[in-house]
């Protein structure tokens, strides 16, 4: 009986280490992701209109203070736009008039295809605070997504090799 009890032990810590690293795929499209550990959770489905889905994830591996001794939760954004023939240029162009940031950086290496990524910072109407974020555009053949995992800008930091991980597993699987 102790054997089995162990067995049954050793299969339950494999599975989860192996689910920790498994990859997410992204309702609808080709898009596969990663997190790098399993301190994220799926929060929630949205879907504000026929042709537009929403997936958002949070972060729940430790607490994360900022500097006033707030606990931040740092989240992930998938915007899949349906049925897009414009490009993935546009796409940024309309969700910046939709939700305006300030752009630290953009490159347009590194993608699962064609589009572009920023490190970007805006301060929220809603509660004063500055935010930073990593983002990429891009198309999964008729689909346009954004991908976004943003905390507060002195939380950023921490978060960072969290983000880049995140962000560098997007491929688009054949």
């Amino acid at each position: 009986m102790k054997f089995f009890s162990r067995l049954l032990a050793l299969v339950f810590v494999l599975t989860i280490s192996f689910s920790a690293m498994s990859q997410l795929r992204i309702p609808g499209t080709h898009v596969t992701f990663e997190f790098p550990n399993n301190d994220w959770k799926y929060l929630q489905t949205l879907t504000p209109s026929k042709n537009v889905v929403i997936y958002v994830y949070s972060y729940d591996g430790r607490t994360v203070v900022d500097g006033k001794g707030d606990t931040v939760v740092p989240f992930m954004r998938v915007y899949v736009r349906r049925n897009y023939s414009d490009t993935p240029y546009d796409l940024a162009y309309e969700r910046y008039t939709q939700q305006p940031f300030q752009s630290l950086s953009e490159s347009m290496e590194g993608l699962p295809s064609d589009g572009i990524a920023y490190i970007g910072a805006y301060t929220s109407a809603s509660d004063g605070k500055d935010y930073q974020f990593r983002m990429m555009y891009f198309k999964d053949r008729n689909n346009a997504l954004e991908i976004r995992v943003e905390t507060t800008r002195d939380t950023f930091d921490q978060m960072e090799d969290e983000f880049v991980r995140i962000m560098n597993s997007v491929k688009i699987e054949k």
